[in-house]
């Protein structure tokens, strides 16, 4: 049996039992087992020719039924359908996808206690990939995968998924959490350009009483909350700063920390500028509140892997020590079970036609050299070529990876514990900072005493 730092089996179950369980996609052709190649006379309006499609071949898997365990919203969920229908199409395997929300490391523990294992999971965290490795829980890429992943994929990306040199993942989707969200003019307007902090705050003052909130965050999820705090200190603290308290190597009581808490206080004590509600609303709540019918909010901080159809962008209104530094994320597909179904399925993760199937229903992609020119709008080509360089860079072109998802499990991968609950709690009632320090550093030094050392990312 298997532990994740600093939780107990009894916590890991409680959560278990509010997980959902999400239909399996597609109707994949059923039929003899074989080896012969998937892709002879297919066609797919995203499907390669030449040395490419060779390069990109798969093996037929008729009969075969793969197991793939998620934890995305149903926006995410819904711009991946298409590429898990192609891949059940050109190898003729089913997939049944599983679904845990926000739960996801949880779901995984679970999993791999109980001997239930995913053939492939998609996971956000590379502290969580680590902690999976050094519980002999993850089965390395093979060569075909990994040639593809270093063919495709930035090196800074490949760095978060490898352990003492080995490969374990093939990061599928990108995240960026450096944007706000809102419709475009064709859908409702979009929202005016954010400006600095200040800027950004004396324009929520100012808004006339008869204009509706701002601002969604989607607060129970943890994670939003969170987005906003690591965009704050990036942009006071500096990007080798964040670095640092990526790692552990600064305490969370640092007086830097404090200021980004004492920002992340004042919007919420400003009247009229969250929507009601939004601290016991999810994150797919708050897409809905800025995208759906009625519009309860004008900007959504982003976060997803997936851009909404309608969406426009503005940058983080940065406190300004490194203005225009982004914090990005992703999602890595791992797989748990030893099967060659599990092992091809990585494989086409990897390749072009999946991601540009993902592009095409709005997804932000690692891959390299996919052709964006089938996302859906601006803000999706945008927020694809942000994260494809990975983390790196300096200055205005700093891009970080997120912190929470680089910390141990216990501390950046739970909403209802570890840092994800105390930025919420402290969110809901920002009234005591030194107290939010505090717990967070305690919290920190429970998770990071048994914690596997973290990649550094080269600039």
């Amino acid at each position: 049996m298997i532990r994740p730092p600093r939780r107990t089996r009894r916590a890991r179950l409680r959560r278990i039992g509010t997980l959902g369980i999400a239909a399996a996609l597609g109707l994949g052709a059923l039929g003899l087992g074989g080896c012969a190649p998937a892709d002879a006379g297919s066609s797919s309006s995203a499907a390669r020719s030449g040395t490419e499609a060779d390069a990109e071949a798969l093996p037929r898997l008729d009969g075969q039924r793969l197991t793939l365990l998620t934890g995305w919203s149903k926006r995410e969920r819904d711009a991946f359908a298409p590429v898990i229908a192609r891949f059940e199409q050109r190898t003729g395997a089913r997939v049944k996808l599983t679904d845990a929300d926000e739960r996801i490391t949880a779901k995984v523990y679970h999993a791999v206690d109980a001997s239930n294992l995913p053939d492939v999971a998609l996971i956000r965290q590379p502290g969580l990939l680590r902690e999976l490795v050094a519980n002999r829980a993850l089965i390395p890429l093979d060569t075909e995968t990994r040639d593809r992943v270093a063919r495709h994929t930035a090196r800074s990306w490949r760095e978060l998924a490898t352990v003492d040199g080995t490969e374990y993942g093939v990061w599928f989707a990108g995240s960026t959490s450096s944007q706000l969200w809102s419709p475009d003019a064709g859908a409702g307007g979009a929202a005016p350009a954010t400006g600095d902090w200040s800027a950004f705050l004396g324009a929520l003052r100012d808004r006339p009483a008869s204009d509706g909130p701002a601002i969604s965050v989607g607060a129970k999820s943890g994670w939003p909350v969170g987005d906003w705090f690591e965009n704050l200190y990036l942009g006071d603290a500096g990007a080798e700063q964040y670095e640092r308290l990526s790692r552990h190597e600064i305490p969370w009581t640092d007086p830097s920390v404090a200021r980004a808490l004492d920002r992340l206080a004042e919007l919420r004590r400003t009247r009229g500028a969250l929507q009601p509600g939004t601290a016991d609303e999810s994150f797919g709540d708050s897409l809905d509140a800025v995208f759906g019918s009625p519009r309860l909010a004008e900007r959504v901080l982003s976060g997803g892997s997936a851009v909404p159809e309608s969406a426009t962008a503005a940058p983080f209104p940065s406190p300004a020590a490194e203005p225009g530094a982004s914090v990005i994320g992703g999602t890595v597909a791992v797989q748990l079970k030893s099967s060659d179904g599990g092992a091809v399925l990585l494989r086409y993760l990897a390749g072009t036609e999946a991601a540009e199937l993902w592009i095409a229903g709005g997804g932000i992609s690692p891959h390299g050299d996919a052709d964006l020119s089938g996302a859906p709008n601006e803000a999706a080509r945008a927020a694809n070529e942000l994260v494809r360089p990975g983390p790196g860079g300096t200055g205005r072109d700093a891009r970080r990876f997120d912190l929470s998802d680089l910390a141990p499990s216990g501390f950046g991968a739970y909403p209802d514990s570890g840092a994800q609950q105390i930025l919420r709690e402290f969110f809901a009632h920002p009234s005591d900072v030194p107290r939010a320090q505090q717990r967070l550093e305690r919290a920190a030094e429970a998770a990071w005493s048994t914690a596997l050392p973290a990649p550094t990312t080269a600039p």
